[in-house]
């Protein structure tokens, strides 16, 4: 019996023993957290109670990738791990136990996140601090996109050059280079040098470009978009940089515009001889091509006669604001009054044939007979004779 008084005696004071201690661990279990968010750049990092919190590197923004560096202070606790966005990632066992748990809310860019990190709540709030990496030179790629047509008065049929150049003013070398230009613009067609390549490689200072060349096919005002360029540096850290976007105005198709001028001719003596000068002006925006000009004399009685060149003429070109003349002596052998008309035929680059016309007078004189000047003259030699004659009758 004894010996069973003995033995309740030890199965309660280990019971008493062992209380406290469980006491102290379900304490220790209920212990507070807390979350607190905070932007990090790379380079910098956090202080969070005894535990450090550094972003090494944004490895994709597209992907919501990055790398950061865990260690505890005056610990052998360090960790190095790539977190995905919205992804809970748990260091040194997590907040229910004591370490952290981060949360990556958002990638800004490719240098600086939002984050959230939950911990015992007696750690205080987390406290920013620069890197030694931070704090050292950064060496990385930075290209700069232009994108330019080699001309800003376009029409329909415009043949134009397009030019995509990038450089690097950066001080490490970009790697892996691309541009992209996509879709193709539904207002021109494209002939030769698309998509536009450039070098993969593009070192500090070091610039390059491609060209390629488009014709306009559609009028309107239009957003040319802009050249996206992507790239890597050494660490493989992803980067895009573009152009700048504008807005063109593509007119109509540019065409000849031909007008014609016939010089007056003042009036021509009878045999006598004057010229005719025509001149033939294009005043639109395009070459005129075949041009035939063709004259007539109405009416056709051989009174004006061509002595020296033709009525006729034609050209192959006349480029715009430019102008062509020739001339026709003639010669009038017939008086009375005489039109010519002049007809101007020609054609576009399309084949599209355009009529202009245009006329003038020429006036022939009459003949000028020189004795009639002596008619009015017959009668005062009669009076004058008349007048002698009776005098010589008197006298006698």
């Amino acid at each position: 019996m004894r010996l069973i008084y003995i033995g309740m005696l030890v199965v309660l004071v280990s019971a008493l023993l062992i209380t406290p201690l469980s006491a102290g661990s379900d304490d220790d279990e209920d212990d507070e957290t807390t979350s607190q968010e905070f932007a990090l750049r790379v380079g910098h990092g956090v202080k969070i109670g005894d535990y450090r919190v550094e972003l090494i590197s944004v490895q994709s923004v597209r992907d919501g990738l990055i790398e950061v560096r865990f260690w505890k202070r005056i610990s052998g606790v360090e960790d190095w791990r790539v977190i995905q966005e919205y992804r809970d990632a748990n260091f040194d066992g997590g907040s229910e136990r004591g370490g952290l748990t981060l949360t990556v809310i958002e990638i800004f860019d490719d240098e600086s996140v939002s984050m959230r990190a939950e911990y015992r709540e007696d750690y205080g709030f987390p406290r920013s601090y620069v890197t030694e990496r931070g704090l050292a030179p950064k060496n990385v790629p930075e290209l700069t996109v232009a994108k330019t047509f080699d001309k800003t008065d376009i029409s329909v049929g415009d043949e134009v050059r397009v030019t995509v150049a990038v450089k690097n003013i950066g001080n490490d070398t970009a790697e892996d280079v691309t541009v992209f230009e996509s879709p193709p613009m539904s207002e021109f067609r494209y002939l030769s040098g698309y998509p536009p390549k450039i070098k993969t490689k593009i070192s500090p200072g070091e610039s390059d470009f491609a060209v390629y060349t488009i014709v306009a096919v559609t009028e309107g005002k239009i957003e040319v978009p802009a050249a996206v360029v992507n790239y890597i540096d050494n660490e493989q850290n992803i980067y895009s940089e573009s152009s700048d976007e504008f807005r063109i105005n593509i007119r109509s198709k540019r065409k000849p515009q031909i007008d014609l001028l016939v010089d007056s001719v003042a009036p021509i003596e009878h045999g006598d001889a004057g010229s005719i000068n025509v001149t033939i002006f294009n005043n639109g925006d395009a070459s005129a091509y075949k041009i035939v000009a063709k004259g007539e004399i109405s009416p056709s009685d051989d009174g004006l006669e061509i002595i020296e060149g033709s009525l006729d003429e034609t050209f192959f070109e006349i480029l715009p604001d430019k102008s062509e003349t020739y001339s026709t002596k003639v010669r009038g052998t017939r008086s009375g009054d005489y039109v010519v008309t002049f007809r101007v035929n020609y054609e576009d680059d399309e084949d599209v044939v355009t009529q202009k016309d245009a006329a003038i007078q020429v006036v022939v004189l009459e003949r000028e007979y020189k004795y009639l000047y002596y008619v009015p003259i017959i009668p005062l030699l009669i009076i004058i004779a008349w007048v002698f004659k009776r005098h010589k009758e008197y006298k006698y």
